[in-house]
């Protein structure tokens, strides 16, 4: 059976220029004002793609490839009390270099321990697991590494002779201390 064809047609959409014109620069003022309140999202960054809240873009995060890079050494445990401040300012200066994100600081560091501290890091592990270790704050490890590897009578010894360090030049009186 051939389709029925309808006698009524579509009914004539009767717009003047005044009608064109409108619908014209409603749709404009509509564009201004969602460009306006997108601009206005971005520079808060209040709001993402979809208009609700986001949070600000992650930093770039450093692997562990740029962190080696940077020329990290390793520490032995054997350094004494000088040679760990100077190790952990060192590490500092390649965090920074680096980029290294808080949350990679300790997992990058306890890759480069060896000997004597690793053995020490690997029984930290043994007892509370990797993943809780790794979650540790960089300067509770810090600490944990100095009551460690910084024996209180060894950083006794060193206070009481920097107290005596003097270099004596002529009348003048000078301090002198390189550690690192």
């Amino acid at each position: 059976m051939p389709p029925k064809r309808r006698s009524q047609t579509n009914p004539q959409l009767s717009l003047t220029q005044k009608d064109v014109y409108q619908l014209v620069r409603d749709g404009i003022e509509a564009a201004i004002r969602a460009e306006r309140e997108r601009v206005r999202m971005e520079a808060t960054r209040a709001g993402g793609p979809a208009g609700g809240p986001t949070t600000a873009p992650m930093a770039r995060e450093c692997s562990f490839a740029e962190f080696i890079n940077c020329g990290p050494t390793q520490f032995h445990g054997t350094e004494g009390a000088i040679g760990l401040v100077c190790w952990f300012e060192n590490r500092e200066n390649t965090f920074e270099i680096s980029e290294c994100a808080e949350g990679k600081k300790v997992k990058f560091v306890t890759a480069i321990l060896y000997g004597r501290a690793l053995t020490w890091w690997n029984s930290q592990v043994a007892i509370l697991g990797r993943g809780a270790e790794n979650g540790r704050p960089w300067a509770e490890v810090k600490q944990m590494m100095t009551n460690k590897f910084c024996p209180t009578e060894e950083v006794q010894r060193l206070e009481d002779k920097l107290r005596h360090l003097k270099l004596s030049v002529g009348s003048h009186s000078r301090l002198i201390f390189t550690a690192c």
